[in-house]
Formats: structure tokens, C-alpha cells, sequence
């Protein structure tokens, strides 16, 4: 029996995942760790990854929060770790996270160290970075993201794992950490347990990924409407940055009868991108300039998803 266990949930194409693998097999813990690498339905993996894992456990395509329960429930380890098959751990990562674990928490949250190199891809990790901020001044947080977090298993087992009518890699996480909290359990914020990752690299792709976002964020929030307010991870800036978004748009085209709303929208909004702003200029300052661009482009995404949410079900 070990200590721990990583779980990878998977499918793709094999070469991806094994960057990821040996990121793992580095761990300064790796004698006290199993990597379970879990697959969403597909053929049996070729002998470079199966060297690289402990355990290789497979199942019919149902979506990575299917393949998370049946990775963890492979193991008999007492700590759990969730991994993407596109992040790249730092080789302290597990311990870190374990010794949260062994603390006073029943879940841990990690964060990204980078995101890429284009433009978007900067701003993206800059969003990051100020929910880190605002996570780091929390006195509780709500959500162990499972690029970067850890489990005790028998809250796990008490919780029943995650959700799997989550068809999508998309707020099964944000579901279980919910009822995590709900249920009495707290999440430690660990930000030095650093995972690398490649953000989305198209303005594009971040639209849709963040248009998704909004819509399962508003139909989760029905579930837990105690979330509604504050979650320890959203900033309440964003929030209004997406009720300011569609009105500054349109009052551009107002400018000629109305320039006083015009700028008096466009100055509320700058202000709600101020925490963006500070956290531009402590971590990446090249980007400034374009952030007002970023928060509305984010805004839009964002409100536009929440509307289809608020006509969406879930369970």
C-alpha cells in the first residue's frame, strides 16, 4: 500500500500524456506514490506509457469525471491527487499537496506556474494570478480544481467521488468541491504546488472555453445557490465586468447623443479591471496595455454563457 496516488485521467493521443508521466515518475516522493493513469475508452496503451505508470485502468467513455472515480477507486492509497494529462508537475508537487493533506484540510488546491507564451495565453495565466491573490486572502475557499488537487479518501468515499453526469471536462471539479464544503470539509490553498500547462492559444478558443464556463457556472449555482455570492475564487469584479460588458458595447455606438454614459460605463469598467491591473503589474507587466481588451472579451464570454445557463439543467 502507498501513501498516495495521481490520478491521470486520459483521452488522446498517447505521446501527449507522457510529458506529463515523467513529470511524475521526478517526483521527489515518487517511491511513495502510485501513478494511476485512468482511460476514458480507448485501445490499450502502447508499452512507453505503460512503463511510465503503475496502474492502468480503463472503462467506456463517459468523460474524465467517470475516469477520475474509476483511477481512484483502483487504489487503496489515502491521499488522492488529480492531474491533467496536459500539465507538467513541479517535482515537489506531491509532497506539498500530502503534507496539506496531512494538516487540518480535507482537500487542497495547487495552482499553474505558466500558461504559454502568445499573447492570450499570458493574460489568461494573469486571470489566474489574481485569483490566486484573492485566494490567498481568503479565510475559505470553495474549489480544488482538479489541473492542481488533492483528496482525502474517505471524504471521497463519504462524498461518493465526483459527479459523473458531468458529461464534459467542465465543473465536475467545481460540483465536488462544493459539496465538499457544504458538507463541513475545508480546502487548504497550496501555491507552491506548481503544475505548468499550455492555456488556450487563440482569442477564439478562449471565448468558447470561457462562454462554457459561464453557462455551467449559472446552472451549478442553482444547485448551490449559497454560491451565488462569493466562492473564495471568483473576484466580485468580474461580476461586474460581465453586467458591464453588453451595455459599454453598445453604448459606443450612442457616443454622438449620449458621450456622458459613454464614459461614464467605460471608466466603471476600467475600475472593475483594476485587481487585473495589479496583478499584471506584479506578474507579468508587458500586458498591461491590452487588459481592459482581455476583461471585456472575458465579460462578453462570460454573459453570454450565463444566459444559455440560466435555460440549462442539471442534475
Amino acid at each position: 500500500m502507498t501513501e498516495a496516488a495521481v490520478v491521470i485521467p486520459f483521452k488522446g493521443q498517447w505521446s501527449s500524456v507522457i510529458p506529463t508521466l515523467q513529470a511524475l515518475a521526478a517526483q521527489t516522493l515518487r517511491s511513495d506514490i502510485t501513478i494511476v493513469l485512468s482511460i476514458d475508452g480507448m485501445e490499450k496503451p502502447p508499452s512507453a506509457i505503460t512503463e511510465l505508470v503503475d496502474i492502468c485502468v480503463n472503462g467506456v467513455h463517459a468523460g474524465p469525471a467517470a475516469a477520475r472515480n474509476r483511477g481512484w477507486k483502483d487504489t487503496d492509497a489515502n491521499y488522492i491527487l488529480f492531474t491533467d494529462s496536459d500539465c507538467i508537475p513541479e517535482d515537489s508537487w506531491a509532497q506539498i499537496m500530502i503534507d496539506k493533506l496531512k494538516d487540518e484540510y480535507q482537500a487542497v488546491k495547487g495552482v499553474y506556474s505558466s500558461g504559454g507564451t502568445r499573447l492570450i495565453q499570458r493574460l489568461a495565466q494573469v486571470e489566474f494570478e489574481e485569483r490566486y491573490r484573492l485566494m490567498a486572502r481568503a479565510a475559505k475557499i470553495h474549489l480544488a480544481d482538479t489541473y492542481s488537487a488533492g483528496f482525502r479518501r474517505d471524504w471521497l468515499e463519504k462524498l461518493g467521488g465526483f459527479d459523473e453526469s458531468f458529461p464534459l471536462p467542465e465543473h465536475e471539479d467545481v460540483d465536488l468541491s462544493w459539496r465538499l464544503t457544504k458538507a463541513g470539509g475545508s480546502i487548504g490553498f497550496a501555491p507552491d504546488a506548481r503544475v505548468a500547462h499550455i492555456h488556450r492559444s487563440s482569442w477564439i478558443a478562449y471565448f468558447r472555453m470561457k462562454n462554457r464556463r459561464g453557462k455551467w457556472r449559472i446552472m451549478l449555482v442553482r444547485k448551490f445557490p449559497a454560491r451565488a455570492v462569493r466562492d473564495g475564487y471568483t473576484p466580485q469584479t468580474l461580476k461586474l465586468q460581465m453586467l458591464l460588458s453588453i451595455p459599454v458595447v453598445f453604448s459606443i455606438f450612442l457616443i454622438p447623443f449620449y458621450p456622458v454614459v459613454t464614459v461614464v460605463l467605460m471608466l466603471l469598467f476600467l475600475f472593475s479591471s483594476l485587481p487585473l491591473f495589479l496583478a499584471a503589474l506584479s506578474t507579468d507587466h508587458s500586458v498591461l496595455f491590452f487588459i481592459p481588451f482581455f476583461a471585456m472579451w472575458r465579460g462578453l464570454a462570460l454573459f453570454s454563457g450565463a444566459v444559455q445557463g440560466v435555460t440549462g439543467r442539471i442534475k
